[in-house]
């Protein structure tokens, strides 16, 4: 069986929890679901409920696997920490209002990509093994038309986002809990391009897929 020509990838950010309830950075720590706030993968759910996926794959933290476990059971899920959010290191559990008028953050909150919270990592770090993540996910031997589904979080949904050229900024599309997008993937003479993304679930008054334009 050769590689793959063709990929639709569904990327879920994981569901609410009590560190993102109260606006503080949340990367690494491992913060469990809100038990209340179940209802929010119904709509998910429902949308996934007839995709057949080839490959399933969830950060290792304990947030992202919860929400794969609500969207599908009894299926082989593949752990991986590349998909793990950004790296806030001392800032983890931090709010805005606790960290604003330190220089090294507001100084981070301007050059996001290259600086680093104390102890932490840049967004460039996070594409760097994002990227790797694809790699390998181009490499495995499978045929045409796959699915493939990931639950991850906010920062790796919007860095995918930039790496297909779907923004050119990381927060110009918001990534709502329980909810994420659908990338059709193709490859074209060995490179990988998005040709059309859609928001999963479907929002009302709002077209099913959007073409992307690549250079």
């Amino acid at each position: 069986m050769g590689a793959s020509t063709s990929l639709d990838v569904y990327l879920i950010r994981h569901g609410l929890t009590r560190y993102n309830l109260e606006k503080r950075y949340l990367g690494y720590t491992n913060e469990p679901l809100l038990n209340d706030h179940e209802e929010q993968f119904s709509r998910v759910k429902k949308a996934l409920e007839n995709v057949t996926f080839h490959y399933r794959y969830s950060s290792d933290l304990m947030r992202c696997i919860q929400t794969i476990n609500h969207l599908i059971q009894n299926q082989p899920v593949c752990l991986d920490e590349r998909l793990r959010e950004l790296n806030f290191g001392n800032w983890e559990g931090h709010t805005y209002e606790m960290l604003k008028k330190e220089k090294t953050y507001q100084a981070w909150l301007e050059d996001m990509d290259n600086l680093s919270p104390p102890n932490g990592e840049s967004f460039s770090k996070l594409q760097k093994r994002v990227d790797l993540f694809f790699e390998d996910l181009y490499n495995l031997s499978m045929g045409e038309n796959q699915n493939i589904l990931i639950s991850t979080h906010g920062g790796v949904i919007m860095t995918c986002l930039l790496k297909f050229n779907i923004t050119k900024k990381l927060w110009d599309f918001p990534v709502n809990y329980g909810s994420g997008y659908k990338l059709s993937l193709q490859n074209r003479e060995g490179e990988w391009v998005c040709n059309s993304w859609s928001v999963v679930p479907i929002q009302e008054n709002e077209t099913s897929s959007n073409k992307v334009v690549t250079s």
